[in-house]
């Protein structure tokens, strides 16, 4: 057997612990700490595996696409999966109203956007009086300027995030090659088992309550723009991504330092150019740098806040896979101090390891370690943060399994 494909089936087998370690064993009442450690385990062994397949390519298009017979099966099949998927949310959008009894993100967020709509730039991020008696919008920018429209419009806010949902599904269904024999048909299964626990089961609340989708959404365009090469569209990505959710914050000096050993200095010209162009159009210009600096201070908090959901909602610990329910509710601080070294120092030591090692895909397996070292050590482990991670999984097995055994995109 080809090194390839023995890699190809140990990167199918740890996304599949990953996958079914987020989703349906959590269903195993008092398993999820055994759970927790296979994620991060299985997540680590993605991210090495990777640095040992074939150069991750887009596929080439053909000409005249709109007539390729795979072309049309996968627009039907992302039709099909709209559908299920707007079915589903109208039942869930009934079932579950945006209030805050339920979640307070999106009512959050709906304020905001109606402070931006109204003109007032400068109090976008003032505390809510109606919220929990003075809630603090903590959202970076991209993460609550595309509900705006929606909020305009009088639409049900949560389509937005469904849009990126259905964006991550489209792009693995365009990416995905049915005829790489069982390896993509258990990769077909898993995506399935994803996309039911998500959008049937909602266990995590991403279709109902959350503002998740869009995150997704932006970490799938980011795969997609590092395995393009294309760094305009790489700069763009990473800057939805950082004034989003920035669980990427401790990979980007990790990249920056890749770019430079390997030489491509106009790469990283070109995309230091569009992230500060991206800073300025989706901060600075609807909010102002007051309200950077404000938010810089913000993760000051997160301890305390932390603290607060120990007090008030501690099954939040124990029904996620992250590992705050091995440091308790006294070792919160020490949870943190990890999460911050270890989001940055393992990146860079990867990435070092990797280059002199000539080895390949460095920058997504490092963006892959990156999210889930951020994911499984962060102080309040919410179980719909988890899925940014599976989606970046999805789209890499996608990738590598359109690779033949000979390395040759298929």
């Amino acid at each position: 057997m080809d090194l390839s494909d023995k890699m190809r089936k140990t990167l199918l087998l740890a996304f599949a612990v990953e996958t079914l370690s987020s989703t349906w064993c959590l269903k195993i009442h008092g398993w999820t700490p055994l759970f927790s450690v296979l994620y991060l385990l299985s997540g680590l062994a993605i991210a090495t595996t990777l640095l040992r397949l074939p150069e991750l390519r887009l596929p080439a298009l053909v000409k005249r696409p709109w007539t390729s017979a795979s072309m049309q099966r996968n627009v039907i099949v992302v039709g099909l999966t709209a559908l299920a998927l707007y079915s589903w949310c109208l039942y869930w959008f009934d079932e579950l109203p945006i209030d805050i009894t339920n979640a307070d993100m999106l009512p959050i967020i709906k304020v905001m956007c109606e402070r931006f709509l109204a003109g007032q730039h400068s109090h976008v991020y003032d505390p809510i009086p109606s919220i929990w008696h003075g809630a603090q919008p903590i959202y970076l920018p991209a993460m609550w300027l595309p509900f705006a429209p929606a909020v305009y419009l009088g639409m049900d806010m949560r389509w937005t995030a469904i849009a990126g949902l259905l964006f991550a599904f489209g792009a693995f269904i365009f990416l995905y090659r049915r005829s790489n024999g069982q390896l993509s048909f258990y990769l077909g299964v898993l995506a399935f088992l994803l996309f039911w626990w998500i959008v049937a089961d909602n266990t995590p609340g991403i279709v109902s309550v959350s503002e998740e989708g869009v995150v997704i959404g932006y970490y799938v365009l980011l795969v997609l723009a590092l395995v393009s090469g294309k760094p305009w569209l790489t700069g763009i990505a990473i800057s939805l991504c950082m004034l989003s959710r920035y669980a990427l914050v401790g990979w980007i000096p990790a990249y920056i330092l890749w770019l430079v050993l390997e030489k491509r200095t106009k790469q990283l010209s070109v995309i230091s150019l569009t992230g500060v162009l991206c800073f300025v159009l989706i901060f600075l210009v609807p909010v102002g740098g007051v309200t950077f600096i404000r938010l810089l201070h913000l993760p000051q908090d997160y301890i305390a806040f932390a603290g607060r959901v120990w007090k008030d909602s501690p099954d939040t610990f124990s029904t996620a896979p992250g590992l705050a329910w091995f440091f308790g509710r006294n070792g919160t601080a020490i949870l943190h101090g990890l999460l911050i070294f270890f989001s940055f120092t393992l990146p860079i030591a990867f990435t070092v390891y990797a280059v002199r090692r000539g080895l390949r895909n460095v920058p997504v397996a490092g963006l892959k370690l990156g999210l889930v070292v951020f994911y499984c050590f962060i102080d309040v482990p919410y179980l719909y943060l988890f899925y940014t991670s599976s989606f970046v999984s999805l789209i890499i097995l996608a990738l590598a399994l359109r690779e033949s055994a000979t390395g040759r995109v298929r």
